[in-house]
C-alpha cells in the first residue's frame, strides 16, 4: 500500500470510526464521538499524491476531521464548563561608500533573511506606511528619500539584491470556496472586492502573497520588473545568491455554509443537543466533500512588465502526502530566480508549518502533530521536513523525521557536519482539574542525521529545565546553548561533537531571562533580555557570557537600562539586534528601545561597545522620541508604530561610524561620537486611519 493511500485510509478509518460512535437509534451518542487521537509517527514519510482523486480524498478526510474535532470540543462546552459560542462560520563623510557597514542579522552566513528594512552601505529600503522607501543614505549627512512605490497588499519582508528589490505582500483573495463576501480583495488574481490596499488587508487576513521584483538601478526612477501571485501566507523567505526560497502556507478553509453551532431551543437537553450537533456535522462534512478540487487548490499568476500575464499550472503530482496526523494546510516551498525575474519551480506538502530553517544546502520546514482531541497522556512532538537547495531551480524533498517536543523559531534548529541539532520544548499532557489535563514542560535537544531518504534520531539530552519555558537558543560549531526561564534564568551549555551522545555539560543561573543571543567569537556570547529593576520595574539588559569553560559559563559583563517598564523587538527579533564587530574603535551593539517611565516615553537605540577583555560600555542614544510624537495619530495601529525597531552602521576611514535609527515613522542619522545629536531625519507619511 502506498503512503499516500496510507494517509487517505487512516484518516478515513478514523472518520468511520467517528459515525460508529453515534447511537443507532438515532438518539444521542457517546463522548466523544471522534476516534482516540492518532498517535505519533515515528517514521514519517512524504511521497507525491498518486492522482488528483487522491489528493482531493486527503484534503477532505482532514478538514472534516478538523471540523468534527472542533465542533465535539464545542458541543462539550454546552455542558457548563466553558462558554457558549455564538455566531456562525469563521471565517559628512567624505568617502562615496563606506569602509565597512552591517546588514540584516542572519543565523547562517551566506543565507540572507528577508526583513522589513535591507541596505546595501550606500541605500536603505524600507517598508513602511504600505509603501516601499527608498533612501540614498550615503553620506550619512545627505540622508534623502528619492523615491515612495506604493505595494499592493500588505508589505511583509523585503530583499536589496544588488539593483534589485524584491518585496514580500500579503493580500486576501476570495475564492469559490468561500462564497460570495470577500473580506477584502484587489486585482490581484482577478479577484473582486474591495481594494487591496485598505489599511489591514493582507495583514489579518491574507492567503495569497505577491512577489513584487523593482529594477533599482535609478534609485529616483524605481521600475516594476515582474510580479508573481502565489497561494498561501507568507511565512519566511531566504536568499542564497540570485535564487530566493519563499515558503508559504495555506489554511484550506471551510467552505460556504459551514457553520460552528446548531438551533437549540432554550432549555434543550443534552440528548437533543448531541442530535443536534450530529445532524450539524453531517451536514457541514456533506459541503466539504462536495467541493471540487479546483476550489481547494488555486492557480498562482505571473504578470510581466510588459503588461502580459499568464497562470502558474500544478500537477496533482506535485503535491506530497505523509501519513502523520498534522493540522490540514498546504505548505509551499517557492524557487524564485531573480535574474530571470520568474518562478523556477515549487514543492508542495499536505501539512500546516509554522518553523523554517535554512543552511546553504538544506531547507527544513516544521510541522507539529496534531492531537484532534486532548486528553492526558499525550507528549507533543513535531515534524521535520527536508528539502534539498543544493540545485539553484529545485527544492527537492529529501526527507522526514520527528522530536519529541515543539518549535517556536528557527534559532532552535542548525545544521552542522550533516547533522541537524534541533531544540525543544517539550510538553506532556497529564491529568488535572482543566477537562483536557495540565501541561508538564521541560526541554530537550536532539540530534538526527539524513540516511537513506529519512531524518534519523543520532542522540538527543535527557529533559533539562523542567517546568520552565524555553526563551533563546544558540549552537557553535559543536556547541550548544540554550537558555530557559521562569523566575531565574538558567543558561546551559552542551557538548555536540558525539552526535550521538549529545550532553549538557554546564549551567549558570542567572535572574531575568534572555531572548536571544549571539556569538562574538568562538568563546563569547552575547545576550539581550530583561530582568526586574528597581521599583517593580523592567530592565533590558545586554550580557556578556564567557563559554571558553563549557562546564563553568561565566557572566562576564550586564549592562542594564530603563526605568520603567521597558523593552526591545531585539528580545523577540533577531534582526533588530545590530552587530558591528568592525566598527571603528571596536565592537559596536545597536538594539532599539522603549521605555515608559518617570521621564515618559523614550524611543530610541541605544548603542553599546563590548569587548570580551573590557566588558560593556555604554556609547550613547540616537532618539527618535519627536518622531514618534508627531507620527502619532489616527492613522497609528497595531500593524503599524513609530518606535525604534531596526538599525544600520556604517564605518568611514576618516569620520568615524555613523549610525541609522530606523521605524515606521522614518529614518534618522548620525555619528556615533556626536551622540545625541543627529544629521539628518526623513519622516514616512503615516498611514491613514480606516
Amino acid at each position: 500500500m502506498s503512503a499516500p493511500r496510507t494517509l487517505v485510509l487512516s484518516l478515513a478509518a478514523a472518520l468511520a470510526a467517528s459515525v460508529a460512535c453515534r447511537g443507532g437509534d438515532g438518539g444521542g451518542r457517546r463522548v466523544p464521538a471522534l476516534p482516540p487521537p492518532a498517535a505519533v509517527d515515528r517514521s514519517p514519510s512524504l511521497v507525491p499524491a498518486a492522482s488528483c482523486e487522491a489528493l482531493e480524498t486527503a484534503i477532505e478526510d482532514a478538514v472534516v476531521l478538523q471540523m468534527r474535532s472542533e465542533l465535539e470540543q464545542l458541543r462539550l462546552s454546552w455542558g457548563g464548563w466553558g462558554g457558549v459560542p455564538v455566531g456562525g462560520a469563521p471565517g559628512d563623510a567624505g568617502s562615496p561608500a563606506p569602509s565597512g557597514y552591517t546588514t540584516t542579522n542572519a543565523q547562517v552566513a551566506g543565507v540572507d533573511e528577508a526583513d522589513f528594512v535591507q541596505n546595501d552601505g550606500t541605500r536603505i529600503a524600507a517598508l513602511a506606511d504600505g509603501r516601499l522607501h527608498l533612501l540614498a543614505s550615503w553620506p550619512a549627512d545627505a540622508l534623502a528619500e528619492r523615491a515612495s512605490v506604493a505595494i499592493e497588499g500588505w508589505p511583509r519582508d523585503l530583499f536589496l539584491a544588488g539593483d534589485r528589490v524584491v518585496v514580500f505582500s500579503t493580500l486576501y483573495v476570495p475564492r469559490a470556496l468561500e462564497g460570495d463576501a470577500p473580506i477584502c480583495g484587489g486585482p490581484g488574481m482577478g479577484a473582486p472586492g474591495v481594494a487591496s490596499d485598505a489599511f489591514w488587508c493582507g495583514h489579518d487576513a491574507s492567503n495569497v502573497t505577491k512577489v513584487t521584483t523593482l529594477d533599482v538601478t535609478d534609485l529616483a526612477a524605481p521600475r516594476v520588473a515582474a510580479e508573481i501571485y502565489l497561494p498561501g501566507s507568507y511565512l519566511a523567505a531566504r536568499r542564497i545568491g540570485a535564487r530566493v526560497r519563499l515558503v508559504t502556507t495555506d489554511e484550506l478553509p471551510y467552505p460556504e455554509g459551514v457553520a460552528y453551532w446548531p438551533p437549540l431551543a432554550p432549555g434543550a437537553s443534552a440528548d437533543e443537543r448531541d442530535r443536534a450537533f450530529a445532524a450539524l456535522e453531517d451536514a457541514n462534512e456533506a459541503l466539504i466533500r462536495a467541493r471540487p478540487l479546483e476550489d481547494w487548490l488555486r492557480r498562482g499568476e505571473v504578470k510581466r512588465a510588459d503588461g502580459t500575464s499568464a497562470p502558474i499550472a500544478y500537477a496533482c503530482t506535485d503535491f506530497a502526502l505523509g501519513a502523520a496526523p498534522v493540522r490540514p494546510g498546504i505548505l509551499t516551498v517557492a524557487t524564485l530566480d531573480l535574474d530571470r525575474q520568474a518562478l523556477a519551480s515549487s514543492t508542495s506538502v499536505l501539512a500546516r508549518a509554522g518553523v523554517v530553517y535554512a543552511s546553504r544546502d538544506t531547507l527544513y520546514a516544521a510541522a507539529s502533530h496534531w492531537w484532534w482531541w486532548p486528553m492526558p497522556g499525550q507528549a507533543d512532538a513535531t515534524y521535520l521536513h527536508a528539502f534539498d537547495l543544493r540545485d539553484p531551480d529545485r527544492a527537492p524533498y529529501l526527507g522526514s523525521g520527528v522530536v519529541d517536543g515543539t518549535l517556536d523559531d528557527p534559532y532552535q534548529l542548525d545544521e552542522h557536519e550533516g547533522a541537524l541539532r534541533v531544540a525543544s520544548t517539550l510538553a506532556t499532557r497529564v491529568a488535572g482539574s482543566d477537562p483536557w489535563g495540565a501541561v508538564e514542560r521541560a526541554s530537550q535537544l536532539t540530534v538526527l542525521g539524513l540516511a537513506d531518504g529519512a531524518l534519523r534520531t543520532l542522540g538527543k539530552t535527557a529533559p533539562f529545565g523542567r517546568d520552565e519555558t524555553l526563551f533563546a537558543t544558540r549552537f557553535l560549531g559543536p556547541r550548544g546553548f540554550a537558555v530557559t526561564a521562569r523566575q531565574i534564568d538558567p543558561f546551559f551549555t552542551f557538548d555536540l561533537s558525539d552526535p550521538a551522545s549529545p550532553r549538557l555539560v554546564g549551567e549558570l543561573e542567572l535572574p531575568g531571562f534572555i531572548g536571544y543571543l549571539h556569538p562574538l567569537d568562538a568563546t563569547h556570547l552575547l545576550g539581550v533580555g530583561r530582568e526586574p529593576g528597581p521599583g517593580g520595574s523592567m530592565q533590558v539588559k545586554v550580557q556578556l557570557l564567557d563559554v571558553t569553560d563549557l562546564a563553568a559559563p561565566v557572566a562576564v559583563a550586564t549592562a542594564l537600562v530603563g526605568e520603567g517598564w521597558s523593552w526591545s523587538d531585539a528580545l523577540w527579533d533577531p534582526h533588530a539586534f545590530t552587530w558591528f564587530p568592525g566598527a571603528a574603535g571596536g565592537g559596536l551593539l545597536a538594539i532599539p528601545f522603549v521605555d515608559y517611565g518617570t521621564s515618559g516615553l523614550v524611543s530610541d537605540l541605544r548603542l553599546f561597545r563590548v569587548d570580551p577583555a573590557t566588558g560593556i560600555t555604554p556609547a550613547g542614544a540616537l532618539s527618535m522620541a519627536d518622531v514618534y510624537a508627531s507620527a502619532s495619530g489616527p492613522g497609528w495601529s497595531f500593524a503599524w508604530s513609530p518606535y525604534v525597531r531596526r538599525s544600520v552602521l556604517a564605518d568611514d576611514p576618516v569620520s568615524g561610524t555613523f549610525v541609522y535609527a530606523v521605524s515606521d515613522a522614518g529614518v534618522r542619522s548620525a555619528r556615533v561620537a556626536d551622540l545625541p545629536a543627529w544629521l539628518r531625519t526623513v519622516t514616512f507619511t503615516p498611514l491613514a486611519a480606516p
